[in-house]
């Protein structure tokens, strides 16, 4: 009987890794199907003008372009790590398999590939617009609140 019991547990322990495997490949499936890796190396493409503007770099300086393009490199195999790690268990915790596969499903389809491919540039205009038009009010309010 205590055999039973431990072949029971074992089986049971094995079903619910096997199923947590199953969950963690369609995550990354997912993030495949999202872009994420590119997407991630899109923004910090976009990012860098600003970056070097607010670090008085001019972005047309090879020496300082190649600085900034040395540190993106460096980032990109934490950058990895945490998305197949740090990002694959946050999926898991707040999505059910279901749900991951229903993401799935939509970013397979036609819509949901456009909307892969126009999330950058939709960043980039957003961040743009938030820079022009915002950061002056933004900059105000945050100044007002530490006074």
């Amino acid at each position: 009987m205590k055999k039973f019991f431990i072949i029971l547990l074992l089986s049971l322990l094995s079903v619910s890794y096997s199923q947590a495997q199953t969950k963690q490949e369609s995550i990354k499936q997912l993030f495949k199907l999202m872009k994420t890796d590119s997407l991630y190396d899109k923004m910090m493409e976009s990012i860098v003008p600003t970056i070097m503007q607010q670090s008085s770099k001019d972005a047309s300086d090879p020496e300082a372009a190649a600085t900034m393009k040395k540190a993106i490199d460096a980032m990109k195999p934490i950058m990895n790590k945490m998305l197949n790690e740090d990002m694959v268990a946050i999926y898991d915790k707040y999505f059910t398999e279901s749900e991951i596969k229903d993401y799935i499903a939509f970013y397979k389809s036609p819509s949901g590939q456009k909307f892969v491919n126009v999330t950058p540039a939709m960043q980039t205009d957003i961040m743009n617009i938030m820079m022009q038009k915002y950061m002056g009010e933004i900059q105000k309010a945050v100044m007002d609140t530490m006074k």
